[in-house]
Protein backbone atom coordinates (compact mmCIF):
# COMPACT_ATOMS: atom_id res chain seq x y z
CA UNK A 1 0.00 0.00 0.00
CA UNK A 2 2.79 2.55 1.11
CA UNK A 3 5.32 1.66 -2.17
CA UNK A 4 2.41 2.44 -4.04
CA UNK A 5 1.53 5.97 -2.30
CA UNK A 6 5.85 6.71 -2.46
CA UNK A 7 5.61 5.86 -6.12
CA UNK A 8 3.14 8.13 -6.81
CA UNK A 9 4.22 10.52 -4.95
CA UNK A 10 7.52 10.12 -6.55
CA UNK A 11 6.41 10.09 -10.25
CA UNK A 12 7.98 6.55 -10.61
CA UNK A 13 4.07 5.52 -11.96
CA UNK A 14 0.89 8.24 -12.05
CA UNK A 15 -2.82 7.86 -11.48
CA UNK A 16 -3.12 7.60 -15.41
CA UNK A 17 -0.02 5.48 -15.93
CA UNK A 18 0.91 2.65 -13.78
CA UNK A 19 1.54 -0.04 -16.41
CA UNK A 20 5.23 -1.99 -15.97
CA UNK A 21 5.86 -4.26 -18.39
CA UNK A 22 6.64 -8.09 -17.54
CA UNK A 23 10.19 -8.99 -17.50
CA UNK A 24 9.60 -12.39 -19.42
CA UNK A 25 10.69 -14.55 -15.81
CA UNK A 26 8.48 -17.32 -15.12
CA UNK A 27 6.72 -16.76 -11.59
CA UNK A 28 4.66 -19.15 -9.79
CA UNK A 29 1.97 -17.32 -9.97
CA UNK A 30 0.08 -17.11 -13.21
CA UNK A 31 -1.38 -13.79 -12.49
CA UNK A 32 2.41 -11.96 -12.20
CA UNK A 33 3.31 -13.49 -15.75
CA UNK A 34 2.27 -10.56 -17.94
CA UNK A 35 2.43 -6.80 -17.89
CA UNK A 36 0.36 -5.21 -14.88
CA UNK A 37 -0.87 -1.72 -13.66
CA UNK A 38 -1.16 -0.83 -9.71
CA UNK A 39 -4.92 -2.41 -9.62
CA UNK A 40 -3.77 -5.39 -11.20
CA UNK A 41 -0.55 -5.61 -9.16
CA UNK A 42 -2.52 -5.15 -5.99
CA UNK A 43 -4.96 -7.91 -6.40
CA UNK A 44 -2.13 -10.28 -7.30
CA UNK A 45 0.37 -9.16 -4.91
CA UNK A 46 2.85 -9.10 -7.37
CA UNK A 47 5.89 -8.93 -5.56
CA UNK A 48 8.14 -7.86 -8.86
CA UNK A 49 5.92 -4.84 -9.84
CA UNK A 50 6.97 -3.61 -6.16
CA UNK A 51 10.28 -4.09 -5.97
CA UNK A 52 10.62 -2.67 -9.09
CA UNK A 53 9.70 1.06 -7.83
CA UNK A 54 11.57 -0.12 -5.00
CA UNK A 55 14.21 -0.66 -7.18
CA UNK A 56 13.58 3.10 -9.43
CA UNK A 57 12.91 5.18 -6.20
CA UNK A 58 16.10 3.94 -4.12
CA UNK A 59 16.94 2.94 -0.60
CA UNK A 60 17.47 7.03 0.19
CA UNK A 61 14.09 8.03 -1.00
CA UNK A 62 12.44 5.19 0.49
CA UNK A 63 13.84 5.42 4.03
CA UNK A 64 12.34 9.20 3.57
CA UNK A 65 9.11 8.17 3.25
CA UNK A 66 8.90 5.45 5.69
CA UNK A 67 10.48 7.44 8.34
CA UNK A 68 7.82 10.52 7.47
CA UNK A 69 5.21 8.03 7.42
CA UNK A 70 6.09 6.08 10.66
CA UNK A 71 6.16 2.69 9.30
CA UNK A 72 6.64 -0.08 11.86
CA UNK A 73 10.20 0.30 13.06
CA UNK A 74 11.64 2.10 10.39
CA UNK A 75 14.41 -0.60 9.33
CA UNK A 76 14.94 -0.98 5.49
CA UNK A 77 18.20 -2.33 6.00
CA UNK A 78 17.17 -5.56 4.22
CA UNK A 79 17.91 -6.26 0.79
CA UNK A 80 16.28 -3.71 -1.54
CA UNK A 81 13.89 -6.03 -2.93
CA UNK A 82 13.18 -7.73 0.59
CA UNK A 83 13.71 -5.62 3.02
CA UNK A 84 9.84 -5.97 3.79
CA UNK A 85 9.15 -9.72 3.04
CA UNK A 86 10.50 -11.37 6.51
CA UNK A 87 13.07 -9.10 6.63
CA UNK A 88 14.13 -6.30 8.69
CA UNK A 89 11.30 -3.81 8.39
CA UNK A 90 8.88 -4.82 11.32
CA UNK A 91 5.18 -3.75 12.35
CA UNK A 92 2.84 -4.58 14.71
CA UNK A 93 -0.90 -4.72 13.96
CA UNK A 94 -2.07 -1.77 15.75
CA UNK A 95 0.80 0.16 14.04
CA UNK A 96 -0.62 -0.85 10.60
CA UNK A 97 -4.29 0.49 11.90
CA UNK A 98 -3.15 3.73 13.07
CA UNK A 99 -1.15 4.31 9.22
CA UNK A 100 -4.73 3.02 7.54
CA UNK A 101 -6.47 5.44 9.53
CA UNK A 102 -3.39 8.47 8.46
CA UNK A 103 -3.74 7.46 5.16
CA UNK A 104 -8.05 7.57 5.13
CA UNK A 105 -7.61 11.04 6.34
CA UNK A 106 -4.22 11.62 4.81
CA UNK A 107 -2.36 13.00 7.69
CA UNK A 108 0.92 12.80 5.51
CA UNK A 109 -0.16 15.46 3.60
CA UNK A 110 0.73 13.83 0.16
CA UNK A 111 -1.60 14.48 -3.09
CA UNK A 112 -5.13 13.84 -2.60
CA UNK A 113 -4.95 12.30 -5.92
CA UNK A 114 -2.21 9.76 -5.15
CA UNK A 115 -4.13 8.92 -1.74
CA UNK A 116 -7.54 8.32 -3.98
CA UNK A 117 -5.19 6.16 -6.48
CA UNK A 118 -3.92 3.82 -3.76
CA UNK A 119 -7.43 3.56 -1.92
CA UNK A 120 -8.62 2.44 -5.68
CA UNK A 121 -6.22 -0.54 -5.65
CA UNK A 122 -7.24 -1.89 -2.82
CA UNK A 123 -10.82 -1.48 -2.87
CA UNK A 124 -12.38 -5.15 -2.78
CA UNK A 125 -16.15 -5.09 -3.33
CA UNK A 126 -19.48 -3.29 -1.75
CA UNK A 127 -22.29 -4.48 -0.54
CA UNK A 128 -25.73 -3.22 1.86
CA UNK A 129 -23.12 -2.92 4.31
CA UNK A 130 -20.45 -0.33 2.62
CA UNK A 131 -17.74 -0.55 0.73
CA UNK A 132 -14.67 -2.69 1.94
CA UNK A 133 -11.27 -2.16 1.31
CA UNK A 134 -8.08 -4.05 1.93
CA UNK A 135 -4.83 -5.73 1.28
CA UNK A 136 -3.15 -9.15 2.10
CA UNK A 137 0.24 -10.36 2.49
CA UNK A 138 1.54 -13.39 3.09
CA UNK A 139 5.64 -14.20 4.31
CA UNK A 140 7.27 -17.45 3.30
CA UNK A 141 10.40 -18.95 5.05
CA UNK A 142 11.59 -22.22 3.12
CA UNK A 143 8.33 -22.53 0.81
CA UNK A 144 6.24 -22.74 3.93
CA UNK A 145 3.61 -19.34 4.68
CA UNK A 146 4.74 -18.20 8.68
CA UNK A 147 3.00 -15.02 8.67
CA UNK A 148 0.20 -13.97 7.41
CA UNK A 149 -1.80 -10.39 7.23
CA UNK A 150 -5.08 -8.76 6.06
CA UNK A 151 -5.34 -5.37 6.91
CA UNK A 152 -8.13 -2.63 5.62
CA UNK A 153 -11.02 -0.96 6.38
CA UNK A 154 -14.72 -0.94 5.95
CA UNK A 155 -16.37 2.50 4.83
CA UNK A 156 -20.57 2.35 5.77
CA UNK A 157 -22.54 5.14 5.47
CA UNK A 158 -22.22 6.41 9.00
CA UNK A 159 -18.76 5.58 10.04
CA UNK A 160 -15.31 3.61 9.15
CA UNK A 161 -13.77 0.62 10.61
CA UNK A 162 -10.36 -0.24 10.28
CA UNK A 163 -8.56 -3.17 11.25
CA UNK A 164 -5.65 -5.11 10.94
CA UNK A 165 -4.80 -9.46 11.30
CA UNK A 166 -1.83 -10.75 11.73
CA UNK A 167 -1.61 -14.63 12.33
CA UNK A 168 2.12 -16.58 12.46
CA UNK A 169 2.85 -20.42 12.16
CA UNK A 170 6.53 -21.72 12.38
CA UNK A 171 7.87 -23.97 9.58
CA UNK A 172 6.77 -27.46 11.62
CA UNK A 173 3.07 -26.06 11.68
CA UNK A 174 0.38 -27.98 10.51
CA UNK A 175 -1.49 -25.28 8.91
CA UNK A 176 0.12 -22.38 6.96
CA UNK A 177 -0.65 -18.29 8.04
CA UNK A 178 -1.28 -16.99 4.73
CA UNK A 179 -2.94 -13.39 3.96
CA UNK A 180 -5.76 -15.57 2.60
CA UNK A 181 -6.31 -17.59 5.61
CA UNK A 182 -5.87 -14.21 7.86
CA UNK A 183 -8.30 -12.64 5.21
CA UNK A 184 -10.90 -15.29 6.05
CA UNK A 185 -10.75 -15.16 9.86
CA UNK A 186 -10.81 -11.35 9.20
CA UNK A 187 -14.28 -11.72 7.59
CA UNK A 188 -15.95 -13.76 10.00
CA UNK A 189 -14.93 -11.27 13.02
CA UNK A 190 -16.59 -8.19 10.33
CA UNK A 191 -19.80 -10.43 9.56
CA UNK A 192 -20.13 -11.67 13.44
CA UNK A 193 -19.92 -7.66 14.47
CA UNK A 194 -22.06 -6.91 11.98
CA UNK A 195 -20.00 -5.00 10.13
CA UNK A 196 -19.74 -6.71 6.84
CA UNK A 197 -21.68 -9.09 5.39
Amino acid sequence: IYDALFALEKGVITPDDSLMAWDGTAYPFDAWNRDLDLQSAMAASASWYFQTIDIQLGRDAIREFVQKIGYGNENIRGDISSYWMESSLKISPAEQVELLRKLYSNEFGFSQKNIDTVKASIRLSSSGKGTIYGKTGTGRVNGQDVNGWFIGYVESSDNVYFFAANIKADETAEESASGRRASEITLSVLSNMKIWE
